[in-house]
């Protein structure tokens, strides 16, 4: 029986981690043919069985792997951790079992951020899993962050999270976000400008400007409900206490019309960039558009 762990890295180890624990399996084996063979023949210390990593194997290495492969006896397991399998790999896999792990995004990463922190027995804030979301690195990087944010005295906020974490925070698309916020035209092109260079896609900008807005649209018609909101109000905005006091002092200089106009503007720039026309400069439209419609902070 051949099962391969194939998606994300860190997310297809720990499964197969998992089924190895169940099965007796305790190490990984050499890709080679002759360990395959050796671990394949029930000992007398154990079952047989295998576990191999693929991850690091050439083409010829899996030709001499495969021949065994395909006589593996059904009653003994070989787990195969695969995260990027090759086009040959892929298709022998097809007539296996195969478990898929796709790496989480969006929404869905900051849900696995969230779920992470509960089985480290912490409850991680909607707003700081967004943060933490939006860092520079793989899954098993962002556990490793959250082991340490484990260790930090309650409450967590968003103040510690950003002296203790150690990922790289993208120029981010937040601090572009920022500066158009804040009426910033200079700092807003210079961020765009980085942004570009480093090779960021115009459209997860366009996502995070989105976020932004549909925050201040939140907390806009919060005020118009409440014009001077308590804390439990707070939370209907979905976003960390820092942030969502934030939205509210932003609205509160908003007309509804800019407001809108900001809306659409970024709702035209997202529909130009899929459709196929140059996705930077339908940013660069965006971002001048939002500096016009929005307030400068005062001073």
């Amino acid at each position: 029986m051949v099962i391969a762990f194939t998606g994300d890295p860190f997310l297809a180890k720990e499964a197969l981690l998992q089924e190895a624990s169940l099965r007796g399996l305790t190490h990984f084996s050499e890709p080679t043919p002759e360990a395959l063979a050796e671990t394949l023949s029930p000992g007398l210390f154990g079952q047989a069985g295998a576990m191999l990593d693929l991850r690091e194997v050439s083409e010829g290495e899996w030709k001499a792997l495969k021949p065994l492969l395909e006589n593996v006896p059904e009653e003994v397991a070989v787990l195969i951790l695969d995260p990027k399998p090759t086009t040959a790999r892929a298709a022998f896999y097809r007539t296996r079992e195969r478990r898929d792990f796709p790496t989480p995004k969006g929404k869905d990463l900051v849900r696995h951020l969230e779920n992470r922190a509960k089985r480290l027995g912490f409850r991680l804030p909607a707003g700081i899993a967004q943060y933490l979301a939006s860092l520079e690195g793989d899954l098993e990087a962002l556990e490793r962050e959250l082991e340490k944010l484990a260790l930090l005295p309650p409450p967590l906020t968003l103040e510690k999270v950003e002296r203790v974490v150690a990922l790289k925070p993208p120029v981010s698309g937040f601090d572009l976000v920022r500066a158009v916020l804040e009426g910033e035209a200079k700092a807003a092109f210079r961020h765009l400008r980085r942004l570009r260079e480093e090779g960021e896609e115009p459209l997860r900008l366009l996502g995070a400007f989105a976020w932004q807005f549909s925050l201040l649209a939140r907390a806009w018609m919060l005020l118009e409900e409440n014009p001077r909101p308590t804390e439990a109000d707070l939370a209907r905005l979905e976003a960390h206490p820092y942030a969502a006091k934030r939205a509210l002092e932003l609205a509160r200089g908003l007309s509804k019309e800019a407001l809108e106009a900001s809306l659409d503007a970024l709702i035209q720039a997202e529909r130009r960039a899929k459709e196929g026309k140059d996705p930077w400069l339908a940013l660069e439209r965006a971002v001048y558009t939002l500096l016009h419609l929005t307030p400068a902070e005062p001073a």
